[in-house]
């Protein structure tokens, strides 16, 4: 229903009584912000689209679709149609024409202008939101793939200063860095997955590294790694290097956090059969984990990556 609301919708009718119906039959659908132009001048104006394309501003027009009559007086929904596919503003916006004829030559010339779809008036209500919310779903599948390009340029580029000498590779836990973690969250965001995400930290990993010293703290991450890696995990599930003495994992397209959550146990169980003397913790006298897991929407995943970790370090500061 709010996916509704945030598609603004632009009715080009020359007869104010036909936008009006138009408008109301879109309102049944909960499509409620609407604007009428009425003309196809006052369209493009709208839209900001030129008719000699210079001028125009940068980035797409605030409308995700129009509704564009063909027959209109001062230029003809053709011509317009035409315009807006050739103005980088509007050329991939969806266009459902309306026409009162069924003239197949003209609706020919509707589709070599650039035309999605249309219909005939009178209007029928159901065919009109059935054709309003196919195309938005048409053109929000096309922005999430223009989002997965941009992620995979960004990964990709990544990948190439990787081989240029920039490591992807965690030099004190032989496992991939955070930031492979977080193109993962953005590849997640642009295909609408929600994931779980995992934070692993090793108590009092900074207080044995002032007793033992950076080299053996070192080996002692590098031996964690080692052990976790071979706890059984999902196929898809992702464990990178997170910081001293701490790791992370996601799952993408995970339904809730029970598995990782699971793992989690697995993880403190592995580690305290290990039997690692620490010799400088109030905790234990022996290497234990702390772990937290949680599961978040695509628009949350970042936040909760960020939260779990502040959660974590605030309840291990509290218990020293």
């Amino acid at each position: 229903m709010s996916q509704n609301r945030r598609s603004k919708i632009l009715i080009v009718d020359d007869v104010p009584e036909s936008a009006l119906i138009t408008k109301s039959l879109l309102a049944k659908g909960n499509f409620t912000d609407v604007e009428i132009a009425c003309g196809g001048y006052e369209a493009l104006e709208k839209c900001g689209v030129t008719v000699d394309g210079q001028g125009e501003a940068e980035g797409e027009t605030e409308f995700q679709m129009v509704i564009l009559d063909i027959m209109m007086p001062d230029i003809d929904g053709l011509e317009v149609c035409a315009h807006m596919r050739m103005s980088r503003r509007t050329r991939y916006m969806p266009i459902l024409m309306l026409t009162a004829t069924n003239d197949l030559e003209l609706l020919n010339q509707a589709y070599m202008a650039g035309a999605d779809d249309f219909l005939t008036k009178p209007i029928d209500e159901i065919r009109l939101l059935a054709r309003v919310r196919t195309l938005m779903r048409i053109k929000r599948e096309q922005q999430r793939r223009e989002l997965r390009e941009e992620d995979l340029k960004v990964q990709n580029a990544t990948l190439r200063q990787g081989q240029a000498g920039m490591s992807l590779i965690d030099a004190d836990s032989n496992l991939l860095k955070r930031r492979l973690l977080d193109l993962v969250i953005s590849d997640c965001r642009s295909q609408d997955r929600p994931a779980a995400i995992s934070f692993i930290q090793i108590v009092d990993f900074e207080a044995y590294g002032a007793l033992h010293g950076e080299e053996k703290a070192t080996r002692l991450t590098q031996r964690l790694a080692r052990l976790l890696q071979e706890i059984p995990a999902a196929l898809d599930i992702l464990m990178v290097a997170n910081g001293p003495g701490s790791f992370m994992l996601i799952h993408p397209g995970a339904p809730h956090s029970a598995d990782l959550e699971a793992w989690n146990r697995k993880a403190r169980e592995a580690v305290e059969q290990a039997d690692i003397p620490h010799g400088n913790s109030i905790q234990s006298d022996r290497v234990t984990l702390w772990t937290e897991a949680a599961w978040a929407e695509p628009r949350n995943l970042a936040l909760t990556a960020d939260t779990i970790i502040d959660t974590t370090k605030q309840v291990l500061l509290e218990r020293q």
